[in-house]
């Protein structure tokens, strides 16, 4: 039996045998594994097991223990909780808006700066028509 001329460097201490680096990303492989079929599925199977505990119908889990445990009372509390907590974000918002609609009211400040501009050049006009009667007598 031949060795392949790797096994034959190894043996020899030529070559040693260090793992090449992963590449990982940002998130130190976290979604490593992860693929579309298997998040669609998950996803479809979450849906399908809310709409059974809407629905009354009993949603049914193994436990650890091997046993089968109904799921579908705490999946509706969730479901009200969730519904609970996004009507007062609504709530909070509408008033919110209500708040900002009552400071909105207010009359604008009118802007005098052309008034201004306007007495300005009036009063060098008037000056200007003094300083000329004057010079001229």
């Amino acid at each position: 039996m031949r060795k392949s001329l790797i096994q034959q460097q190894i043996a020899w201490g030529k070559t040693s045998l260090v793992a090449s680096p992963k590449r990982s990303n940002a998130l130190n492989g976290f979604f490593d594994g992860l693929n579309l079929k298997d998040l669609i599925s998950t996803a479809g199977t979450t849906w399908a097991q809310i709409e059974q505990a809407r629905n009354g119908q009993p949603v049914y889990v193994n436990t650890p223990g091997g046993q089968q445990q109904d799921i579908a009372p705490l999946l509706v509390s969730k479901l009200e909780q969730q519904a609970q907590q996004q009507q007062k974000s609504v709530d909070d918002m509408m008033k919110m808006l209500q708040m900002q609609m009552m400071n909105n009211n207010k009359p604008p400040q009118k802007d005098n700066t052309m008034l201004y501009i306007g007495l300005g050049i009036g009063a060098i006009v008037l000056l200007g028509g003094v300083y000329m009667i004057t010079k001229k007598k």
